[in-house]
C-alpha cells in the first residue's frame, strides 16, 4: 500500500491524500474495510458509470485515480446559475446508475447512497462520481430520497449571506432534481430514509432537526 503524501481533502469519516503517479489514498480515521466500496466501483466502472478507477485496497486504505476538477459544491458559490444544471446532472446520475445491473449473486438497484453537489466533480471528459461508502444494493428509491435529503438540508458553514445564498441554490437544485426522477416514489422513501440518516453518529443537532422537519412535510 502507497504511503500517504501531502493531505489533499478531508471527509466526515476519511482522509485523502497525494500519493503521487496521478493517484491518491482515501484512508479512513476509524477502522473500516473498504473492500466492499472497491468492488462496487470496480463494478460500476465496467458498465460505463463514471468513477475514479481504483488501484488497491487494504483495510481502511483505498488508493485511486486523483480526479482533477472541482465539485459542483465548490463550482456553485461562483457560478450560481448553474444550480438548475447540476440538479440536471444529479437526476441524470441517478438515471445512469439505475441502468447498472446489480453484481452478480445481489438483487435489486445499485445505490450510491450520498449523491450529492460534494461527490460529482467535473472535469473536462463530465461529471465523475466519488464517495461510495455508503454505497449497497436494494430500492431506487431509497437514492432518490437520499439524493433529497441532502439537497433539502445540507447547509454550508459561513455568515448570513453565504447561508441565505445557499438557500436559494438548495430550492434550485432540489427543484431541478425532482423534475428529473420519480418524485413519487422518492417521497414514499423519505421518511424511512429520514429515521435511518438521524441515527448516523455523524449528524449534529442542527441536522437531525432539519431531517426531522422534512420528514414531518412529507407525511402522508
Amino acid at each position: 500500500m502507497a504511503e500517504p503524501g501531502p493531505l489533499v481533502g478531508r471527509g466526515r469519516a476519511a482522509d485523502v491524500y497525494d500519493v503521487g503517479g496521478g493517484r491518491v489514498l482515501r484512508r479512513y480515521r476509524t477502522e473500516h474495510d473498504s473492500a466492499p466500496e472497491a468492488a462496487i466501483m470496480a463494478h460500476v466502472a465496467e458498465h460505463g458509470f463514471p468513477v475514479p478507477a481504483v488501484h488497491d485496497v487494504d483495510g481502511r486504505d483505498l488508493v485511486m485515480d486523483r480526479v482533477e476538477g472541482p465539485s459542483q459544491l465548490e463550482v456553485l458559490p461562483s457560478r450560481p446559475w448553474r444550480a438548475g444544471a447540476f440538479g440536471r446532472q444529479l437526476a441524470d446520475l441517478h438515471g445512469r446508475i439505475d441502468s447498472v445491473p446489480p453484481p452478480p449473486g445481489r438483487t435489486g438497484r445499485v445505490l450510491h447512497l450520498d449523491l450529492h453537489p460534494g461527490n460529482v466533480l467535473c472535469t473536462p471528459e463530465g461529471p465523475v462520481v466519488i464517495d461510495w461508502s455508503n454505497a449497497d444494493v436494494g430500492d431506487g428509491a431509497d437514492d432518490l430520497a437520499t439524493t433529497w435529503l441532502l439537497l433539502a438540508v445540507g447547509r454550508p458553514e459561513g455568515g448570513p449571506v453565504i447561508q441565505a445564498l445557499a438557500a436559494v441554490l438548495r430550492r434550485r437544485l432540489l427543484a431541478a432534481f425532482l423534475a428529473g426522477v420519480d418524485r413519487e416514489a422518492a417521497r414514499r422513501a423519505l421518511g424511512d430514509v429520514c429515521e435511518r440518516r438521524v441515527l448516523d453518529p455523524n449528524m449534529g443537532a442542527g441536522e437531525v432537526a432539519a431531517i426531522r422537519a422534512l420528514a414531518e412535510t412529507q407525511d402522508g
